[in-house]
């Protein structure tokens, strides 16, 4: 049994909220610890404020993420899957540009270990243009936390100990920051077109807009989302945005906007289109969604199906 103690107090003035998430996420993410053995005490002399959206749950519950797919069982890493609504956890791994090889390396290394202990968990990898790593798993829900790091457990004893201690090791070495996100796929709030554009085997470039916003404008941007939907479909877009909301381990209210097209330049002509199609309109709408920003990060990126895993059926 593992107890830990925290003192928020030491960290003022970080938000308290994410601080105990940071903390519990880094440990709970080992292998070696198993989440019903954990049990955390918190302390602070403030009350933790702010409301928490469907976070309610048991410390077991604490892990995390976001991509559009089914659940892990039913995924294969050859390709990412259609949307689907469902919750995901992702790790954001970021590593230095030059080291971005060393990393590739040990992750290749693990996934070989992993399929020959028939670890059962499907997981996809994007790699983004300054050097993070996305790993994402599909979560049926939020008990489903369990059963993926007993998984993790399983797979390491039957590596063996040292050895998976070694390969986890070599990928450790090498990352500067490692953070744990739960992300809910929205399509009430996306525009999925049908027919697309492109095919699923056509795309191979891949953009995130992670939209911070200013407290309490979430309802309005999840209304203003559903104008962008409404002016795409009337002005015959066929490239889909996907919107995702950022739950325990994201700086809340947070959303993304996921995208992609063929290559860069393909991307890059089929938004110059679409703005050119959506003329005065689009023009007044982004001004609107601008007001409700606070902070906005742009990612571009590739999927990576050789950093990527799916069990042998």
């Amino acid at each position: 049994m593992l107890l830990i103690y925290i003192d928020l107090d030491i960290f003022y003035p970080r938000p308290r909220r994410q601080i105990a998430f940071d903390i519990a996420l880094d440990l709970i993410a080992r292998p070696e610890v198993y989440l019903s053995d954990v049990f955390i005490t918190i302390s602070t002399s403030t009350i933790i404020g702010g409301p928490m959206r469907r976070i309610s749950t048991p410390l077991t519950v604490l892990f995390l993420l976001a991509t559009a797919m089914p659940s892990a069982s039913q995924q294969t890493a050859s390709e990412p899957a259609p949307a689907a609504s469902g919750l995901y956890l992702m790790a954001d791994i970021q590593v230095d540009v030059s080291r971005a090889p060393e990393y590739e390396a040990a992750l290749k290394s693990l996934i070989a270990a992993l399929a020959s202990s028939a670890f059962p968990v499907t997981f996809d990898t994007y790699t983004t243009d300054d050097s993070h790593f996305f790993i994402i798993y599909g979560l049926e829900n939020f008990g489903s936390v369990d059963g993926l790091h007993k998984a993790w457990g399983e797979a390491a004893s039957r590596i063996g100990p040292e050895k998976f201690r070694a390969l986890h090791g070599r990928l450790t070495a090498v990352e500067n920051s490692r953070v744990l996100k739960f992300w809910t796929f929205r399509p009430d709030i996306s525009f999925l077109p049908v027919p697309e554009r492109l095919k699923p085997e056509e795309y191979g470039y891949y953009t995130w807009d992670f939209v911070q916003l200013l407290p309490g404008k979430e309802a309005e941007f999840e209304a203003i989302n559903r104008e962008w939907a409404a002016l795409s479909r009337a002005k015959g877009a066929r490239d889909p945005f996907m919107t995702y909301q950022g739950g325990i381990g994201t700086d809340e209210p947070v959303y993304a906007w996921f995208e992609y097209g063929k290559s860069a330049a393909d991307y890059a002509l089929a938004e110059e289109g679409f703005w050119k199609a959506l003329g005065t309109e689009g023009a007044a709408l982004s001004k609107r969604t601008r007001a409700l920003i606070r902070r906005q990060e742009t990612k571009t990126g590739r999927y990576r199906p050789d950093l990527s895993y799916a069990p042998a059926k």
